[in-house]
This record gives C-alpha cells, sequence and structure tokens, in this order.
C-alpha cells in the first residue's frame, strides 16, 4: 500500500478515514492469486483473528497459527504477558495440537475443568517423567465421584504415534485401531503432542 502525494499520516487510520484508489496490477485476476503458505500446512486462506480480549487469548493464537493465520493480541494486555504468549506459540508445533495433561494422583474434578478446551474431549495422564500412561474422556468420568482419582477411571490401553509421522500412515493407524486420538510421542517415550 501507498500513500498519494508521499504523504503519510502520523496517526492511525481505520476504513472511514481512507479512500481505496485502484491501481493497475499484474494479477490478471484474483482467482490467480496465491496465498499458500510455504510452511507445509496446506493454508491457502489467510486468517486474522480480531484484538478482543475474550477471543484472542492465548490458545487461539496457537490453533490459528497452526493453521496459517495469526492472532493479535489485545492492547490491554501487559506487555510481558504478550511476550510470554508469542514466544509460547512460536514452540508449539505446527501439526499436533498442545496436550492437556495430568497426573494418575489428579481428580476427576480436575479432568472435568480441561476437557472441554480441546475438540478431542480428551486429557493424557502421565507420569512423572511426561511419558502418557493413559487418558480420560467425559465418558470415564461419568458417574464417578469428582474426587476419585484418574488412575481408577483411565483408559490405560493407548495407541501412540510417533512424533514425524506422516499425517496419512497416523490417520490409517487411528482409523485401523478405531481411535478418535494418540499422543505423540519422542523416541524416548515422552509426550509431545
Amino acid at each position: 500500500m501507498k500513500f498519494l502525494n508521499g504523504l503519510e499520516p502520523q496517526y492511525d487510520l481505520t476504513y472511514s478515514d481512507v479512500f481505496m484508489v485502484p491501481s493497475r496490477s499484474s494479477v490478471g485476476s484474483r482467482l490467480a492469486v496465491d496465498l499458500s503458505t510455504n510452511d507445509g500446512t496446506g493454508t491457502t486462506i489467510p486468517i486474522v483473528v480480531a484484538n478482543m480480549t475474550a477471543v484472542a487469548g492465548r490458545r487461539m493464537a496457537e490453533t490459528i497459527a497452526r493453521r496459517g493465520g495469526i492472532a493479535v493480541i489485545p492492547q490491554d494486555i501487559p506487555i510481558d504477558v504478550v511476550a510470554e504468549v508469542v514466544d509460547w506459540v512460536k514452540k508449539r508445533d505446527l501439526v499436533h495440537d498442545t496436550p492437556l495433561t495430568l497426573t494418575p494422583h489428579d481428580t476427576v474434578g480436575e479432568a472435568l475443568q480441561l476437557l472441554p478446551k480441546r475438540a478431542h474431549g480428551a486429557v493424557i495422564v502421565v507420569d512423572w517423567d511426561n511419558r502418557p500412561i493413559g487418558v480420560v474422556t467425559d465418558a470415564d468420568c461419568q458417574g464417578v465421584d469428582m474426587y476419585t482419582q484418574l488412575s481408577q477411571v483411565m483408559s490405560s490401553e493407548l495407541l501412540t504415534l510417533p512424533a514425524g509421522l506422516e499425517p496419512r500412515s497416523a490417520f490409517d493407524r487411528l482409523h485401523d485401531g478405531r481411535h478418535r486420538l494418540a499422543p505423540i510421542v519422542d523416541a524416548d517415550g515422552r509426550l509431545v503432542g
């Protein structure tokens, strides 16, 4: 974008403040524009999340970044918190969702607080060395006292997938095993996604 007559305002502008002047372009059609990213995510449509406190938080920033978009952190958030969120988001995996984890000694009540935070509706139970040992879903928590430890209700028969596995192979393994999700583990068996 350029401003006419070489003038550049010293303040922010909105759509109400400007008039967009059509200009010649070498693009023959808007359908000929390729907006796909080069990071392997396959995203073709740019997404920007509004800087609203109720919308653009850490989780939204992570999710949208994974899909090639960007979240604008609200201006009323302290700068040190913004720096922490940006650093955290940049360390997330491009393919695997950041897992929700609890220990075998945590309670059903704690799991029920976390379960709605992911679309897959599962919490991975990990040991002291961050190795997955079970999974808890909403169905595991039904009809159980809120203070019951997860070791009593978790499913311990886990399908784990190695980090770096091709997405199609991962899908095939999930499908063949009739699983909705699987923890992703590194070469040492530690949870990564």
